[in-house]
């Protein structure tokens, strides 16, 4: 089928000055319907839409009305307004709403501020209809489906433990004045002969349930090691496999320089580590001379090793930790290169199981697929932008906005501070407004206590203090009702924190 259609009609085809001049001709009855349509060879039945639709909306005056078109809506413009940064402010605290829940909340809204409305009263709730305009009408909204986000991590990504990690991470740039070839960052994955996740095929529509072939229902886990420096230079991944004994088959069409480890549990140990930092140091010639630094997560097997810690600062590795609960924004590996590294593995596999049918994937090929799926993901692009997104590389403390930070803003709390009023007139004031202030957000200074630089380096973490903003509102006959009064933010009390 062509791509570029023909017309093979005239509709529509008219002329828009045609068209306007047409219309005035009508609107100041110089000519008739059919007169003005013969006169500016434009369609009658086009004309009379329209010449309709204008004199609807000279009747109707937006600017009285605070609407937001020809016709009513529910809420006014400042209202649909406020409720969309309600919603963003919700979805920045990851207690996003549903389609569902947003036309709950219009409902209420509409019932308690005595909007004029055709909502269900049964379910409780606005149309669709409307919901499909109100996101119309607002382009800022999408409806995206959210990554699960633990509470830790919720509460950990704050702004000031960010900062003193940028600081840290400054100020051991500022002494050794690191190039971007000697900036790394290593981590550890777990993988299995059963992918995580698996992407989507196309099938029958209308069936209820659709498939796709796997080796297993469980597979065992694979811990691999992976290091990479700011310029896009990754070091061969590193092995760890559940097994007691060793057994080189596991090997068989590994990545190029990769190496083998076996434990039982198949996971990081501390002697395993340390002898991965020695390959470390001989693949990044790290001295005294030349030294390097090397981000890495507070895990026990990195931070409470005194072995390991002598190692790296009798070889000139420079050793700084993420603060804990941060390494899904902060970490370059976990920005960049985990998610295409995940997707690329799932599509190795089903490749690997389509041309070997009958066949199982078991852990002596996981690391022939691994290395398939490895040389597409580690790209010197995917190095550089997830070391730039992070602002680590080229270093950018002010990488993260204020936005970036409000899903913590639930847990910093402080008790409320009463207000004493000693005038009468002050008093008045309080009696006719209505103010609402916000409590003071204060950091958990406890929060930095994990990041560990082999580095004494002075300096301790301020406590970040937010100013309190009063909203007032004037007290009338029928108070307007925010999406704030219907549903509260959530916010941690301090009775509770205590």
């Amino acid at each position: 089928m062509a791509r570029i259609r023909k017309r093979v009609t005239t509709r529509q085809n008219w002329d828009s000055d045609s068209m306007s001049n047409a219309v005035l001709a009508v609107i100041n009855k110089s000519q008739t319907y059919r007169e003005a349509s013969a006169t500016f060879n434009v369609p009658r039945s086009t004309l009379l839409r329209k010449v309709k639709k204008l004199s609807k909306d000279a009747k109707y005056d937006p600017a009285s009305k605070n609407s937001l078109g020809p016709i009513p809506t529910v809420f006014t413009i400042a209202e649909e307004k406020e409720l969309v940064s309600y919603l963003q402010l919700m979805e920045g605290r990851l207690f996003g709403f549903s389609t569902v829940d947003c036309r709950k909340l219009a409902y209420q809204l509409a019932v308690k501020n005595n909007k004029k409305h055709n909502f269900s009263h049964i379910k409780e709730e606005a149309g669709y209809d409307w919901y499909k305009g109100f996101m119309s009408r607002h382009p800022e909204l999408s409806l995206r489906k959210p990554e699960a986000t633990s509470a830790a991590r919720a509460m950990g990504f704050n702004k000031p433990v960010v900062m003193q990690f940028f600081k840290l991470l400054g100020e051991l740039m500022d002494r050794y004045k690191f190039t971007p070839d000697r900036i790394y960052n290593c981590d550890e994955t777990g993988i299995s002969s059963v992918p995580k996740s698996k992407a989507k095929i196309i099938a029958t529509k209308g069936r209820k349930q659709v498939g796709s072939i796997t080796s297993a229902e469980r597979g065992e886990t694979v811990t691999v090691e992976m290091c990479m420096n700011s310029v896009g230079r990754y070091m061969p991944p590193l092995f760890i496999f559940p097994r007691q004994r060793h057994n080189m088959d596991f090997m068989r069409n590994a990545p190029p320089g990769s190496y083998v480890e076996f434990h039982p549990s198949g996971w990081m140990q501390k002697s395993i580590f340390e002898r991965w930092l020695q390959n470390f140091i001989t693949f990044s010639n790290s001295s005294k001379d030349t030294p390097v630094l090397l981000l890495l997560d507070g895990h026990s097997t990195h931070t409470k090793n005194i072995e390991l810690i002598n190692l790296a600062r009798d070889n000139g590795v420079i050793l700084l930790c993420f603060p804990p609960h941060c390494t899904h924004r902060l970490q370059p590996l976990d920005v960049g290169l985990m998610k295409p590294l995940s997707v690329y593995y799932d599509k190795e596999i089903t490749n690997w199981l389509r041309s070997h049918p009958g066949e199982v994937v078991n852990l002596k090929h996981v690391a022939e697929i691994f290395g398939l799926a490895f040389a597409k993901a580690a790209t010197m692009t995917t190095a550089m932008n997830s070391f730039k997104s992070t602002g680590i590389f080229p270093f950018n403390p002010d990488i993260f906005q204020d936005s970036d930070f409000v899903a913590s803003d639930t847990t910093n709390v402080e008790p409320m501070k009463t207000i004493e009023v000693s005038q009468d007139k002050e008093l008045e004031n309080i009696l006719n407004l209505k103010t609402v202030v916000s409590p003071i957000q204060i950091s958990n200074p406890t929060q930095t206590n994990n990041i560990m630089c082999t580095e004494e380096i002075e300096g301790g973490q301020s406590n970040l203090i937010s100013p309190i903003t009063p909203v007032t509102k004037k007290n009338t006959s029928f108070p307007h009702v925010s999406p704030i009064d219907v549903i509260p933010i959530p916010q941690q009390s301090y009775e509770n924190k205590q």
